[in-house]
């Protein structure tokens, strides 16, 4: 039976993922997941695409004590209370993402590390922040088999597909036969599959570097050829709210 092995998020949209025992899940996707993201000097959101060595740095927050901590890989870190400062927007995917610009260390700090201006941004309302959908998943045995064609030369790390949600007890590609079914998991909550993944350059990073190693998108499409995108994995959308642990069972329904 396909079962919950691991749990993403990060509380700034494209930093390095965290891993979580257990989770709220609400329509918007896990509680505070993506709250914060970064533009560029244009008000453009800025992730690994532009900057692969955001992955370098991680973040905590903290909704009760509204505390935001980053951690950099030199061991330093910028941690306190997020001001909210001027208020501002940026399109992400199709959407007016509105929030305000946050006052602080943070901005200055990655824009340091990255070499560019960087500045942090809170949206107004949790859960605006996700791409296409507000969950991701894939298996285990999918990421396996994808690396088993590169002949010993890569195996590839879960965090490299940035699933909200990972799988194991799945045959490779099994959540592709998933789309348009719901999936019962943990407390109460239900999900709905409704797309498969288009991935992107991202999955050509090393997601510990952030620095490009291997095209995992000609690979993907080397054996699933489409004009689109190199699909590999599944998104959802939440129908009911819920809890999810490492260890839930998936009980698939109409």
């Amino acid at each position: 039976m396909p079962v919950i092995s691991a749990i993403h998020a990060t509380p700034v949209k494209s930093l390095g993922l965290s891993r979580l025992e257990s989770a709220v899940v609400t329509h918007r996707g896990i509680a505070n997941d993506r709250r914060f993201l970064l533009m560029d000097s244009e008000g453009r959101v800025v992730t690994q695409r532009q900057q692969g060595k955001l992955t370098q740095v991680s973040a905590e927050y903290s909704e009760e004590e509204d505390s935001l901590c980053m951690n950099f890989p030199d061991g330093s870190t910028v941690s306190g209370q997020p001001s909210p400062g001027s208020e501002t927007a940026t399109v992400l995917w199709g959407r007016v993402v509105r929030g305000e610009v946050v006052e602080g260390e943070w901005s200055k700090a990655l824009s340091d590390f990255c070499g560019v201006e960087l500045t942090l941004m809170k949206s107004r309302n949790a859960g605006e922040s996700f791409d296409e959908y507000p969950v991701s998943l894939i298996s285990e045995a999918t990421i396996s088999y994808l690396s088993s064609l590169t002949g010993g030369k890569k195996e590839f790390e879960v965090e490299r597909f940035r699933p909200t949600l990972l799988l194991s007890g799945c045959e490779p590609h099994e959540e592709d036969s998933w789309l348009g079914k719901g999936l019962l998991l943990g407390d109460r909550l239900r999900l709905r599959l409704i797309s498969r993944d288009p991935r992107c350059a991202i999955t050509t990073l090393d997601p510990k570097t952030g620095e490009r190693d291997f095209d995992t998108l000609r690979l993907i499409l080397s054996y699933r050829p489409s004009r689109r995108a190199a699909y590999l994995g599944v998104y959802g959308i939440v129908e009911a709210s819920g809890s999810v642990s490492v260890g839930d069972e998936i009980v698939l329904s109409r």
